[in-house]
């Protein structure tokens, strides 16, 4: 689940599908390339299928954006979930974590404060 960002620096890959198609030169059988605002290009059962983003947000801070992606998109796929909505349910994780500062989603306690 690469950035096509760090991709870029990496590797000069020139688009998203540029990434897709370098990897799975190696046998790679699934692959999503993480476009920012831009969503996410999936390769996965031998289809190539585009995954914007639901809506636009003004970020507060992006750190753990990538993780929670990741973390989104693989829960999603070990429940059963195509790419294609296991890369939305990324997508959501990640725009709730970047409207808040650090990599945390602050939590509810039972008295309703909240905490990290």
């Amino acid at each position: 689940m690469p950035t096509f960002e760090d991709e870029v620096a990496l590797w000069g890959d020139a688009s998203p599908m540029a990434t897709i198609e370098r990897m799975t030169t190696y046998g790679v059988q699934e692959v999503v390339v993480k476009n920012g605002p831009s969503g996410a290009l999936v390769y996965a059962d031998g289809q190539v299928i585009e995954v914007p983003v639901e809506r636009q947000v003004l970020p507060v801070d992006t750190t753990g954006a990538g993780d929670s992606f990741n973390a989104g998109y693989l829960a999603a796929r070990l429940q059963g979930a195509s790419a294609a909505d296991a890369a939305l349910a990324g997508h959501r994780l990640a725009g709730t974590v970047i409207m808040h500062r650090g990599a945390l989603i602050p939590r509810a306690t039972p008295d309703g404060m909240r905490m990290n």
